[in-house]
């Protein structure tokens, strides 16, 4: 326990360092187990979140989250939606399993808990809508790293959309990553969306022989003309524990989507391929674009490959003439740990503050 009764804080037990410390009225008295589906924002049997948010939470301008707490907190492999981020807080340990999923996915169209915050810049610039003449690619989402611009659309003519500045030095909230823009012409939904947060907080020890995935999703491939949607940057995953036990097989993901494929002008297969999401079972790759639209002469850009690992995201292509522009990679996220992770896998590198 890193606080103590009578802090200040009017809690006595604490957890955490000064700006993640999270402050209980009485100690935890129950075991949980995590499996399945969790909504944050939902409080409920099958979503045990608390109905009240720790004062020392608050008080730190920590943003409204889903705060699951116990004595020990095992994740045997639960998938995590809703627009809070996740805190696990364990008085005396907590374990994952298998997998602990906040990121974000395209095909499901599920969406990270607290991805997209407040804090998202605005993009540099917006792709070229082409007029049905081949839209740009919309740009990857930002965080900890930036994404990548998308492609020109139409040849050179379109111009692809323009990424946002990555953050400067450590975030100090709880928050997940900014989500890609969507193609010149294209639909809203074509952005990838930005990876999810979670912060796992214990007085005990951390064991994570398991997998924690905070990726942002792939970017949607543009229909007939339209520019590729701009993957989604990865999101956040802090660990701070009395100790923090991995494996050769312990993998924290939070990497960036691919950006979706240009639409070709006509054809058979007109529309581009989706980009697709990270694997969390193979952290060092890049999640890959979308190719383009098919057509001869006025084939869809291919979208750029996410952000991983010390690879940076990839600039979507250019689509032919009369053909949409790929979309950008998404850029990375954010680890944080306060013990070193051993042979863990981390992507993009965990930083331990001094």
């Amino acid at each position: 326990m890193d606080g103590a009764p009578g802090d200040g804080s009017g809690a006595g037990f604490c957890y955490g360092p000064d700006a993640w410390r999270v402050c209980l009225d009485a100690a935890p008295s129950t075991p949980i187990s995590l499996t399945g589906m969790l909504d944050t924002d939902k409080s409920d049997a099958k979503n045990p979140c608390a109905k009240q948010q720790p004062a020392s939470w608050t008080a730190a301008l920590q943003p409204d989250a889903c705060f699951v707490i116990g004595t020990t907190v095992t994740v045997v492999s639960l998938n995590v939606t809703g627009r809070r981020p996740l805190v696990i807080v364990g008085s005396t340990g907590i374990s994952v399993m298998s997998l602990l999923d906040v990121g974000s996915h395209r095909l499901t169209h599920e969406v990270g808990p607290g991805a997209g915050p407040a804090e998202c810049k605005m993009f540099a610039g917006s792709p070229g809508n082409g007029n049905g003449q081949g839209g740009g690619g919309g740009a990857g989402g930002s965080f900890a790293i930036a994404g990548a611009n998308g492609g020109t659309g139409n040849g050179v003519l379109e111009v692809g959309g323009q990424v946002s500045g990555s953050d400067i030095g450590p975030p100090g909230r709880l928050r997940g990553g900014c989500a890609g823009q969507p193609g010149g012409g294209g639909k809203p939904d074509d952005a990838g969306a930005g990876g999810g947060a979670a912060y796992l907080v214990s007085g005990g020890a951390i064991s994570i022989p398991g997998r924690i995935d905070a990726s942002g999703a792939g970017g949607g491939g543009g229909d007939a003309t339209e520019g590729g949607g701009g993957g989604g940057a990865g999101g956040m995953i802090v660990l701070h524990g009395a100790s923090i036990a991995t494996t050769a097989s312990t993998i924290l993901l939070a990497d960036g989507g691919g950006g979706g494929g240009g639409g070709a002008f006509s054809g058979a297969t007109p529309k581009g391929e989706d980009g697709k999401d990270p694997a969390v079972v193979i952290p060092i790759a890049p999640a890959p674009g979308g190719t383009g639209g098919l057509l001869n002469g006025a084939t869809g850009g291919e979208g750029g490959g996410g952000f991983s690992a010390a690879i940076a995201a990839a600039v979507g292509m250019s689509g032919d003439s009369g053909a949409g522009g790929g979309g950008g990679g998404g850029g990375g996220g954010y680890i944080q740990t306060n013990h070193d992770l051993a042979m863990a896998v981390t992507s993009p590198v965990a930083t331990v503050p001094p």
